[in-house]
């Protein structure tokens, strides 16, 4: 990617976005998550399920939050997602506290993942992805094209192509 400095207002999300996009499952353990992200080098990815629909994103800020919970929140979640929710099953609080030891391990992506994903068209200007950035206070954006996902932007991405842009 070249960009010349007088021009760098006018490069778009197309321009400098990384394709293509590496999704996870939301049925996938956070365990399974956090060696995704070790063997990609990567810190955020959009979930998706076994449809192909897309449900949300998941950073390893989320992952952070989650070992973070206390016990008596982790049992919740688990609780919830591995059980109670597809066969009506209610675990004993001992059954629940095992689980719990291996939180990683039994707790999907669908429980920890933010499901409001936020994304940018392929044409939208680097300068509105930057605002974006700010405002919400996140990382990365997803570009979309006829309402699929096409390319991730990072602020690895943005930083890069602003020094292309200024190196002499």
């Amino acid at each position: 990617m070249t960009i010349n400095s007088t021009h760098f207002c006018q490069v778009i999300a197309q321009d400098i976005m990384t394709t293509p996009v590496l999704t996870a499952y939301d049925t996938w353990s956070v365990k399974m998550l956090l060696d995704f992200f070790a063997q990609h080098r990567i810190t955020g990815v959009p979930v998706i399920n076994y449809q192909g629909e897309l449900k949300g994103v998941v950073t390893m800020s989320d992952i952070l939050r989650f070992e973070n919970l206390p016990a008596i929140e982790k049992e919740r979640l688990i609780g919830v997602s591995c059980y109670g929710e597809y066969s009506n099953y209610q675990l004993s609080q001992h059954d629940l506290e095992q689980l719990v030891l291996h939180a990683d391990i039994n707790c999907p992506v669908s429980q920890i993942m933010t499901p409001k994903i936020i994304t940018v068209s392929q044409s939208t200007s680097i300068l509105e992805v930057a605002k974006l950035f700010l405002e919400k206070r996140i990382h990365r954006v997803f570009v979309e094209q006829n309402q699929k996902l096409v390319g991730v932007i990072s602020t690895s991405n943005l930083l890069t192509a602003m020094i292309k842009s200024c190196d002499c």
